[in-house]
């Protein structure tokens, strides 16, 4: 602190004077101390820390920390493709190891800090920020061959292109605060920043804080001229470059172009001739002539925080400009696109090649917003699509993660081509998570497709999507089939309400599919789910809303059904479906289904099962044996079955065996075998047999009757009774209630005829059918046809009786079949009487005892 001598005493001359010497020399020292501590303050380089700086209402460290954190956050959560390289890239040129690749960009950028060994303003050596004048030739002489900070003023620079040497730091006052601007004069080729040598390269070029502007305007409007030519900021063979705040308007080609020297370089002849570790953030670009953001041979590259909107495309003829928002092109790889914006566009993000070129490899797209491009992200390897053409052999590795799709629109820079929200084609291993598609209902879609997975795309991995509001589209989600079919297709976690009339569509071929854990809302929609076949996995799927909740391979179904394929094993400690069409549930040890389509459920005790068509159910210890089809063993203990086309019970301790069965179906000849007794457990009392009326009319129940030939007739007095016409019959013959009763061949005594056939390679014999049976004529069967009869031949039976009869009478026939009392010990004995006689309906009911 400096005190002055205030109060002056009328001292004499020499005594003033001295006062005010020091006060003056006070001065002088204050002054100088201010002066060198300003002077150290401006050199030092730990003046004030980044928590002291305030960088657009944020500390600049909670700016940096938080670039930072979210580009390490994306590297260590890449998809595990290309590790070797990302390790390799971490590697500087002293050969030191960098723990993250940021951070070799960030040693590479401290290192571009101390290469500079002049900082300088561009307006000292002639530049004009009034736009007056030309000030080429002053950015010229101002970067010299580089390592050189070169700061430009508030206003607008007027130049033929800016060429920057390695080792240069250009920075300007912000977007829309400086611009550069092509001169009228300058070739349509130019660029308005690019680096100075494209053949050979050059390193650490830092662009940052101001607008590029093209001036597509000049010599009367000027467009781009083809290959890397004609951007507003290209980096061709640029090692580590930054573009920081930057702004491109109406470029003949392209905002920003990351690339290589040329275009041109074939799958073949691939070398990594492009630009690496490339960081553009902050950037904006409009007006474009073909894309926003590009890349081409390049790798390592973080696109982050830009928007880019509105092109122009008219570096290509009208109705046919492919003008893209962010577009990673041509041999790109290990690109990382983040928390960016587009709009306007053809496509808003898209990842691409062209038919000769390679695919670019490695691209992840995190927290994007798609606001009204024609399609909003879209990769795909042009001249590999078709069923003709050559597969991709580069189209690998995309990552679309918290991306969303809103309002996709047609647009007349591409005339014909649909809006959609994500397309994928050609490539193969694409992950897709935390997917958004918001549709205006309104908007006419003209029936295309939202989603569609196409052109021979492969492995697909969709792990949460959420769309609504598409309602004149057709399909919300497509996997088309086909022979340019897509295929290994995996969706999970899809939500979709009120929009599309076909929630999730898979086409014809694709049979390696699956929809898991789904909730499909439509309003008045078609289907919620659609596959003509039934190979694709379905799973935890709700639908309503829609006229069919599914249909699949032809058939509608109200509640989507479970459908999984492979071998399935469900609550089961142990064992073994070896067959993808065989499943064990409910099984404890050792289980083994070996065969195609078997079935094990509640098993134990190692039961095995071999050949197709095999089931064991509620058993322990079993087995079918041998090649042949369809054995089933049900409810046993210690069991094999090796024969075909039936189904066995047993029980026995020790080993299995064959010898262990008690009883057996064969489903073959209709026979049923058993060791024990056959019992009916009902009231019903009678054996019976179907019998043919003789006038082909109805004979009411209790009524007896007798046989003329082999047909039926109500008895009359003095007919024999041979049987009653009965409906507590428990054993009835004859029924012939499946087929036609002649279908199979007899022989003179009745038994049937059989033929050795062949099926699968072995030998089967079957009754020999008969020549004149037709199988497309309808069968009824004789209990629905009114002159085939159920009469009852032995045991209790009711029986239609007259007033004559009384308990322990015998009885014969009456008239039309009425029993009467008989005058001997003929006839069959009244048991008991169950209805008396009633004058009004003409008859009893008795129960008598036939045999």
């Amino acid at each position: 602190m400096v005190r002055l001598i205030k109060q002056h005493e009328p001292y004499p001359n020499s005594k003033l004077l001295s006062q005010l010497d020091e006060n003056a020399r006070l001065i002088e020292n204050g002054i100088n101390d201010v002066n060198s501590n300003l002077d150290k303050h401006k050199k030092a380089q730990t003046a004030h820390t980044s928590e002291q700086i305030s960088h657009g209402g944020f500390s600049l460290r909670t700016y940096i920390d938080g670039l930072y954190n979210r580009l390490r956050n994306l590297i260590l959560n890449a998809d595990g493709t290309n590790v070797k390289e990302v390790v390799d890239a971490r590697v500087d040129a002293e050969g030191n190891i960098e723990p993250l690749l940021k951070e070799r960009l960030d040693k590479e950028y401290y290192k571009l800090l101390r290469k500079i060994q002049r900082d300088v303003n561009v307006d000292d050596y002639g530049a004009d920020p009034t736009g007056e004048t030309d000030s080429t030739e002053a950015f010229v002489q101002a970067l010299s061959d580089g390592k050189v900070r070169l700061n430009l003023s508030a206003g607008t620079y007027i130049v033929k292109g800016v060429k920057l040497p390695s080792w240069t730091y250009l920075v300007g006052q912000g977007k829309g605060v400086t611009t550069l601007k092509l001169h009228e004069d300058t070739p349509a080729s130019e660029w308005v920043i690019t680096n100075a040598d494209h053949a050979g390269g050059n390193r650490n070029i830092y662009v940052e804080g101001m607008t590029l502007d093209w001036n597509p305007d000049r010599q009367g409007g000027v467009r781009a001229t083809g290959g890397i030519h004609s951007s507003c900021l290209t980096y061709a063979k640029v090692k580590f470059g930054w573009v920081k705040d930057v702004e491109a308007v109406n470029p003949g080609l392209h905002g920003f172009d990351i690339t290589a020297s040329t275009y041109d370089i074939t799958a073949e002849n691939y070398t990594a001739d492009g630009s690496y570790y490339v960081w553009l953030d902050n950037c904006v670009a409009s007006g474009y002539g073909d894309d926003g953001i590009t890349t081409h041979y390049s790798e390592y590259i973080f696109i982050s925080n830009s928007h880019c909107m509105n092109p122009s495309g008219k570096a290509h003829a009208a109705g046919q400009s492919n003008s893209n928002g962010i577009e990673i092109d041509d041999g790109s790889k290990n690109v990382w696109v983040d928390s960016c914006y587009t709009s306007g566009n053809i496509r808003g993000v898209e990842v691409k090649a062209h038919t000769e070129w390679p695919a670019s490899q490695n691209v992840h797209v995190t927290n994007h917003i798609s606001y009204r491009d024609v399609r909003s992200y879209d990769a795909r390897h042009i001249g590999h699509h078709s069923a003709s053409d050559p597969e991709s052999k580069s189209a690998y590795h995309v990552t679309f993660a918290n991306c969303t799709s809103i309002e996709p629109v047609f647009n007349s820079l591409y005339e014909g081509i649909s809006p959609r929200a994500l397309v994928i084609s050609a490539y193969k291993h694409v992950q897709i998570s935390n997917f958004t598609a918001i549709g205006d209902p309104q908007y006419d879609y003209k029936a295309n497709p939202v989603v569609a997975f196409q052109f021979k795309s492969r492995y697909i991995n969709v792990d949460g999507i959420k769309m609504r509001g598409f309602k004149t589209a057709s399909h919300d989600i497509r996997a088309f089939g086909g022979a340019q079919r897509t295929d290994y297709v995996q969706i999970s976690g899809v939500t979709i309400s009120e929009s599309s009339p076909i929630g999730v569509a898979f086409g014809g071929g694709v049979y390696n599919a699956s929809l898991i854990g789904a909730t499909l809302i439509g309003d008045s929609g078609e289907m919620g789910v659609y596959s003509p076949n039934n190979q694709v996995e379905l799973a935890a799927i709700n639908a309503t809303g829609y006229a069919s909740a599914a249909n699949l391979g032809g058939r509608s179904y109200s509640v989507v059904p479970t459908n999984f394929k492979g071998g399935f094993k469900g609550a089961t400690t142990s064992g073994s479906p070896l067959d993808p069409t065989s499943a064990i549930i409910a099984a404890t040890g050792d289980n083994v289904a070996k065969g195609p389509r078997n079935f094990m459920g509640g098993v134990s005790g190692g039961s095995s099962t071999e050949g197709s068509r095999q089931a064991i159910l509620a058993t322990n210890n079993s087995h079918t044996k041998g090649d042949g089809p369809a054995r089933t063993i049900l409810s046993s203990q210690s069991v094999i079955n090796d024969d075909g086309y039936t189904v066995v019970g047993g029980y026995g301790s020790g080993e299995a065996s064959a010898g262990n069965i008690k009883w057996k179906i064969d489903s073959m000849n209709g026979n049923i075998q058993g060791v024990g007794r056959v019992e009916s457990v009902s009231d019903f009392k009678d054996v019976a047999e179907y019998f043919e009326s003789l006038d082909g009319q109805r004979i009411d129940s209790g009524l007896m009757v007798t046989l003329e030939g082999d047909k039926i007739r109500k008895a009359q007095p003095g007919d024999s009774v041979d049987g009653i016409i009965s409906e507590t019959a428990g054993v009835v013959l004859g029924g012939a209630g499946f087929y036609w009763n002649d279908r199979f061949l007899r022989n003179e005594f009745g038994g049937m005829i059989y033929e050795t056939i062949i099926e699968n390679g072995r030998e089967l014999v079957v009754p020999k059918e008969n020549p004149n049976y037709d199988p497309t004529l309808e069968y009824i069967p004789r209990d629905e046809r009114i002159e085939w009869h159920i009469v009852g031949l032995i045991g209790q039976i009711h029986v239609r009786i007259d007033d004559t009869v009384k308990v322990g009478d015998r009885v014969t026939a009456g008239t039309d079949g009425i029993a009467t009392k008989t005058g001997d010990d003929s006839g069959f004995k009244v048991m008991r009487i169950k209805t008396a006689y009633d004058s009004e309906k003409g008859y009893g009911v008795a129960v008598i005892f036939m045999r």
